[in-house]
């Protein structure tokens, strides 16, 4: 992924992370994340969640999963957004802690990138993986690269949600 790619991608999913904040919140951030695309690149993006899903989409239902994150357990809910070419959203949260981030991304196929964020306003992590369906794993990162982590998360069966 080309360095201005990733800023477009970053742009992108900043604006769908945010998107899901009250109307007063929203629009400050709506503008700025407008703006940094539009000098990122001034040709057209199409978001990579608009393009054809994968056969048997994979997000069809919400799902829950369970796994690592570096040392951490972890739980993570993903679902699609209430309109699907939007892309994706949940949370997730540390075992033993009761602190949810939010999550929000995009895939393409199986490959997945998500940005986190703790305090639903600044963005505090990525998410770059592959899922199979049964298992979602790949690398965590902040935003500067400074440190990551990688995961592995497994789709739990609906009966022990």
């Amino acid at each position: 992924m080309t360095k201005r790619h990733r800023v477009v991608c970053r742009a992108v999913l900043t604006a769908t992370l945010f998107a899901a904040l009250p109307f007063g919140y929203a629009a400050p951030v709506a503008g700025a994340v407008a703006r940094q695309a539009a000098a990122a690149n001034s040709t057209t993006v199409t978001p990579v969640a608009a393009q054809a899903p994968v056969s048997g989409d994979l997000f069809a239902k919400p799902l829950t999963l369970r796994g690592t994150l570096g040392d951490a357990t972890i739980e993570m809910h993903l679902q699609l957004k209430p309109d699907p070419t939007e892309g994706l959203q949940g949370t997730y949260f540390i075992i033993g802690q009761t602190s949810k981030v939010l999550v929000a991304g995009e895939y393409e196929g199986s490959d997945v990138i998500m940005e986190e964020s703790i305090n639903g306003k600044d963005v505090s992590g990525e998410w770059s993986g592959k899922f199979d369906g049964v298992s979602f794993s790949g690398t965590w990162s902040t935003i500067d690269d400074a440190i990551t982590k990688s995961f592995v998360l497994k789709v739990l069966p609906a009966s022990s949600r």
